[in-house]
């Protein structure tokens, strides 16, 4: 009958549709919200990623080293490409070693060489060959190389039998030890297995003779006849190679806190190598160029 039935829920039907509505457009807006955050993080993290790398570029506070396995052999990926990773470079010791290659300074009178001792090959045998050094302060023999520093004798007036270098040196305690090795093997020797040697000897050095400064000798130049001879096996040596194992030297000298001498620019002329006229093998040099070679030494220290 008219008037006696309920009337239709429209007014709860539109308020219901209007909650849904609003609830739908709200979730919209919280979804945007939730998204726009999200992306903001991913961009802030790119962005402090890409600022971190920069800093660990355009400072020495890290380096890329070359990443080997336990015999000292490069490590290579899947396609073959050598395989690095950032190291943090070692803060300098306090007696200031950074700034290699060391800078020229006041000339050390020669008496500076009574407190220092020289380690290495047939090259820094002519130091006390050509009497610029006294015997008892070289500690050289031909074919010490890095690699066998450990387990070769040399001879020196000081001791009745042949020595270990470093038995030697905790002897006699030198206040400057300065270290030419690299010249026998640089061309045919795993530079990478070199280096490796060469730290761990400098670490050796540091622990049983912290009052003890270390120096680097770069590897002197060679000329071109021994550039020219035919092979490796006979004796073959570049410039380039000593050239680019005298920079991991340098780098060497840097992360271990010691220091090094670049003789090798001092040595060269003006086409970048020995002086044919100086050599009679195109490696081993003449009294001039040894005096050349200690006065560079002379004018070149650290303290």
């Amino acid at each position: 009958m008219p008037g006696s039935g309920t009337r239709p829920p429209q007014r709860t039907t539109t308020k219901r549709k209007k909650r849904r509505y609003y609830s739908f457009r709200l979730s919209i807006v919280l979804m945007f919200y939730i998204v726009c955050i999200a992306i903001s993080f991913v961009i802030f993290a790119f962005r402090f990623d890409i600022t971190s790398k920069k800093a660990v570029n355009e400072t020495s506070d890290y380096q890329n080293v070359i990443v080997t396995d336990a015999e000292g052999y490069t490590v290579t990926d899947a396609e073959g490409n050598t395989v690095t990773q950032f190291e943090e470079v070692p803060e300098p010791s306090a007696d200031g070693t950074s700034g290699n290659p060391l800078p020229e300074s006041d000339r050390k009178p020669d008496s500076y060489l009574e407190d220092c001792v020289f380690i290495g090959d047939s090259i820094t045998t002519g130091l006390s060959g050509y009497k610029l050094v006294s015997s008892q302060n070289v500690l050289a023999s031909v074919g010490l190389r890095i690699d066998n520093i450990t387990t070769e004798k040399v001879t020196n007036p000081r001791f009745e039998q042949p020595v270990m270098v470093v038995d030697a040196l905790n002897e006699i305690k030198p206040k400057n030890i300065y270290i030419l090795l690299g010249s026998n093997g640089v061309a045919w020797y795993n530079n990478d297995n070199m280096i490796i040697a060469y730290s761990d000897f400098i670490k050796s050095l540091r622990t049983q003779l912290p009052d003890s400064d270390i120096y680097i000798i770069s590897i002197t130049p060679v000329g071109t006849m021994k550039e020219n001879i035919d092979t490796i096996e006979n004796g073959k040596v570049l410039n380039s190679e000593i050239d680019s194992f005298n920079q991991r030297l340098i780098e060497l000298a840097d992360k271990e806190g010691v220091y090094y001498v670049d003789v090798n620019s001092a040595l060269k002329d003006e086409t970048g190598k020995l002086p044919n006229d100086v050599t009679s093998d195109g490696m081993h040099f003449n009294l001039d160029t040894y005096k050349k070679f200690m006065e560079y030494i002379l004018t070149h220290t650290a303290k």
